[in-house]
């Protein structure tokens, strides 16, 4: 039952890919290497290990674990053991049979074809040579980077009191119905002279807000970093301070209302691999931006009529 579940897995990943008609067939995925197998290289200048022949072509192994790291990581895992490689294999030598029904078929030639391919081929190779542009930045471009931008590591502890809207993605708490947009707004406005008033928020949530699992803690959503929070939300709530009441906010979840805790900025050891990625990825858009303009572009402007030269206007 096992190998039949790993085959069916790489099956369905492989030939969903294809057609609907290649991905029902019942196939018998036994390895049925060809009479011209052979390990050797794929060719004396190569030096690459050829673990697949089919129809006398070579696949290598790099060809295979280039295949095999593009399924999703869950699928990768389920194809880990020799079985699911094995069923793997198999689809891939399905694949290669097109592949050689294509150029039979002449299909390579077609433009359309053409076209996809180099599209692909330039996705491929501009996606490796954006790796190799700039290196990984050093542990002092990092602390430099966090000592400039402390800020942009803040967290907050967050409690909200959530009013919920005719048409919005917030169901109302059981037993109520959502007013419309205008009514909710209002409501929230009392509610916020309330808590301003000295009213107790923890209180108010229980008994009034439309978000039942945050109501039961008193309105405590949880502590949020930049980018964890819905970015019409996030633009309020980290303008905020300690013990802060906010106005109403509306979002596409309803009217809510906001109050912040402490604010908490994390350490670099926390946050030290997130800043590697993004000063790595600045560094390399910095040099992207760098090669365009060194780079002599021509626009057709027939296809591209807005990068036209425009005309001065004659003046009188």
């Amino acid at each position: 039952m096992k190998r039949d579940a790993i085959v069916a897995t790489a099956a369905i990943v492989i030939t969903a890919g294809i057609c609907y008609g290649l991905s029902l067939m019942k196939l018998e995925l036994k390895p049925t290497p060809s009479a011209a197998y052979t390990t050797a290289a794929v060719g004396e200048q190569t030096g690459a290990h050829v673990i697949i022949r089919v129809n006398g072509e070579a696949v290598t192994q790099e060809e295979f674990e280039a295949a095999f790291s593009q399924l999703p990581e869950e699928t990768q895992r389920q194809l880990a053991s020799p079985q699911g490689k094995t069923a793997f294999a198999e689809q891939m030598v399905r694949y290669k049979l097109l592949e050689q029904e294509a150029r039979r078929l002449g299909v390579d030639k077609d433009p359309k074809v053409s076209a996809m391919i180099a599209a692909d081929r330039t996705n491929i190779l501009a996606s490796a040579a954006a790796q190799k542009l700039v290196q990984k930045p050093t542990d002092q471009a990092v602390r430099d980077y966090y000592a400039g931008n402390r800020a942009k590591f803040d967290s907050l502890p967050v409690s909200h009191i959530l009013i919920a809207y005719q048409g919005g993605m917030a169901p109302p708490r059981p037993g109520h119905v959502a007013p419309p947009p205008r009514e909710a707004a209002q409501r929230a406005q009392e509610i916020v002279k309330q808590l301003r008033a000295g009213g107790n928020f923890a209180n108010a949530a229980m008994q009034v807000s439309d978000d039942v699992a945050s109501a039961e803690r008193g309105g405590e959503l949880g502590t949020f970093a930049h980018g964890q929070l819905p970015q019409e939300i996030e633009q309020h709530v980290f303008t905020m301070k300690e013990g802060e009441i906010s106005d109403p906010i509306p979002s596409r979840f309803g009217v809510h209302i906001f109050r912040v805790g402490k604010r908490v900025t994390q350490p670099l050891d926390k946050v030290s691999p997130a800043i590697s990625q993004q000063v790595q990825r600045q560094n390399t858009l910095d040099r992207i931006e760098s090669l365009r303009k060194q780079a002599k572009v021509d626009f057709d402007p027939k296809f591209f009529p807005e990068t036209r030269p425009k005309t001065p206007k004659k003046t009188s």
